[in-house]
């Protein structure tokens, strides 16, 4: 491997048997998802350009990882590794989870392989391997192994090994990030956007943490492929790097937390006028009707929520107010009507015949 050159980035690609194959496999990946895009659209259906654009770079962050320049500086410079270790685990894995593509695959497949996809994705090996502790483990729990001990040296000095685990890092960054911020539908352990960006305000003080246990070591932990200086600037590439893409991510699903308010905010709005009056209950004013939607299809610790169920309390309220002022007026009426007639102006008529005379006692007394 020759010394770095910025020119390197863009001329210095991996001819491997294992680059060549990933890179058949990623090809196929954009040929499959393009192609699904066009049946979408030719159908009347929108998708969308940014799903297409997220997708084909997350294919290429791959390819650049493990058949390109990056794949070819790994090998001596351990900011290249940091690199790597980045693009598979966070960029490729989370521009990929904003392309929607298990959504693009059940809208285009067949109806036996949209059968297939929809057993896998509510098989119990998912359930189990996506239960976030186990995520946890996957995500962050490898990775402060694997750099923090000897394995990294070991599995740079065979190659087989590195291109397994490569493999596993991906995967690990697909299990962490698509339940955060992909656009598929969520089988199992879905998480309200509280739980999102817990997950990865985790994450920051723990790639800190992790940045700064490779910078102070003593000895490079992979002696015979990095010297110590750049093991410790891979540990500040990984401490910034690593903080920087999670706070990228935090916007992402905060934005995304905001786009979902709206458009509830929306459908409430909506709902209000479209909820037909022939399905509402006698006395029910139509603001309870949407609460009801807007309760059954939010999560509990959404705003909206809570405001739908405020809506439901001042209904409640209100309706409780107007029963009372019913019977209070009902009891009044009543009373009035089983009153004595020795207090109230009587009225007499005459014989037919006569003149009929109509006449008003004062209180108390009697009529002539």
């Amino acid at each position: 491997m020759d010394t770095f050159h910025y020119l390197g980035l863009l001329t210095a690609w991996s001819i491997s048997p294992f680059s060549i194959a990933i890179l058949f496999v990623l090809v196929a990946l954009v040929a499959w998802y393009l192609d699904g895009v066009l049946k979408v659209r030719a159908k009347g259906r929108k998708w969308s350009n940014a799903r297409v654009v997220a997708f084909v770079g997350g294919a290429f962050a791959v390819e650049y990882a493990l058949g390109g320049p990056v794949s070819v500086y790994v090998m001596r410079y351990f900011t290249a590794h940091i690199a790597q270790h980045l693009l598979l685990m966070i960029v490729a894995p989370g521009l990929m989870a904003l392309s929607a593509p298990v959504t693009l695959a059940l809208q285009t497949s067949r109806p036996r392989v949209r059968k297939l996809i929809d057993s896998f994705l509510h098989s119990r090996f998912l359930h189990v391997v996506t239960f976030p502790l186990v995520v946890f483990v996957l995500y962050y729990g490898v990775m402060w192994w694997f750099f923090t001990s000897t394995a990294v040296g070991f599995a740079m000095a065979h190659m087989w090994l590195m291109d397994i685990l490569n493999i596993l890092f991906f995967a690990g960054g697909v299990l962490f990030w698509w339940p955060i911020i992909g656009k598929d539908t969520i089988i199992h352990w879905r998480l309200g956007f509280g739980g999102r960006i817990l997950s990865l305000a985790i994450g920051i003080p723990f790639e800190t943490f992790l940045g700064i246990t490779i910078t102070s070591n003593k000895v490079s932990l992979a002696p015979s492929v990095y010297s110590l200086g750049n093991w410790h600037a891979g540990g500040q590439v990984l401490w910034g790097g690593g903080e920087a893409m999670t706070t990228i991510g935090l916007a992402i699903v905060i934005g995304s937390w905001i786009a979902s308010e709206d458009r509830a905010h929306r459908r409430m709005n909506a709902s209000t006028e479209a909820f037909p009056l022939s399905s509402r209950g006698e006395g029910m004013p139509k603001e309870y009707y949407w609460a009801q939607q807007i309760i059954a299809r939010t999560p509990v610790d959404s705003p909206v929520h809570q405001e739908a169920l405020s809506v439901l309390e001042q209904i409640e309220r209100e309706q409780s107010r107007h029963r009372q002022t019913h019977d209070s007026d009902s009891a009044v009426t009543t009373n009035a009507r089983t009153a004595p007639a020795g207090g109230a102006g009587n009225i007499s008529t005459a014989p037919a015949g006569g003149a009929g005379n109509i006449s008003t006692a004062p209180a108390g007394g009697a009529v002539d």
